[in-house]
């Protein structure tokens, strides 16, 4: 059973939810026209798109002149590089030709003097990162990522071997690896045996 006063208390309450709700569509409107508007939903999801394609463009291009500046500071310091390496080495190299000229010529060029000269350009390249790999005469372990076998009987990793001629890495990368041979009691017959190899090879 329903009483009048419950009644008339409902009644009472949907008319102020009545009240409330066309009090907030006065303040906020009907709610997200885009919701209820097809045409209005795909504007604003074109808008979007457009703003997204937009900024995708603009990181692009910030991206595209970043590596383009990288790569204009990477040649210029490459560049001064080799600059300063050249200027280096120009007065030795002059040397060098004024002695090739003078043994072309038939006059005596000391062999001390050509050696001491080399050891100037050698430290120039030193300065640049270059670096010997082994000392000739030196027995050390074989290591396949800095020794190339030159004659004789084969080698494993760890072997005793001598280092008959230097080899050469710029900056850790190898440019070239250093000619070994076995290690034995004659190293002074095979020095000279592995040496004439050499010679004829290159």
């Amino acid at each position: 059973m329903v009483y009048k006063g419950e009644i008339g208390m409902d009644a009472q309450t949907t008319g102020w939810t009545a009240r409330i709700r066309t009090a907030c569509v006065a303040l906020f409107g009907s709610g997200d026209r885009r919701a209820s508007d097809p045409g209005a939903r795909a504007a604003a999801l074109e808008l979007d798109l457009r703003e997204r394609d937009s900024d995708i463009r603009r990181l692009r291009q910030e991206y595209e002149r970043s590596t383009q500046q990288a790569q204009r500071d990477q040649a210029g310091a490459a560049a001064a590089s080799v600059d300063a390496l050249a200027r280096g080495l120009a007065p030795l190299l002059s040397q060098l030709a004024t002695m090739q000229a003078l043994a072309d010529s038939g006059r005596a060029v000391r062999a001390e003097d050509v050696l001491k000269l080399f050891g100037k350009v050698e430290a120039g390249l030193r300065d640049s990162g270059l670096e010997r790999i082994g000392t000739v005469g030196d027995t050390c372990g074989f290591d396949t990522r800095l020794h190339q076998r030159m004659s004789g009987a084969d080698v494993a990793d760890g072997d005793a071997v001598v280092v008959r001629f230097v080899g050469y890495r710029l900056r850790g990368d190898i440019l070239l690896k250093a000619m070994v041979s076995r290690a034995a009691a004659d190293e002074g017959q095979h020095f000279e045996e592995d040496a004439a190899e050499h010679g004829r090879t290159q």
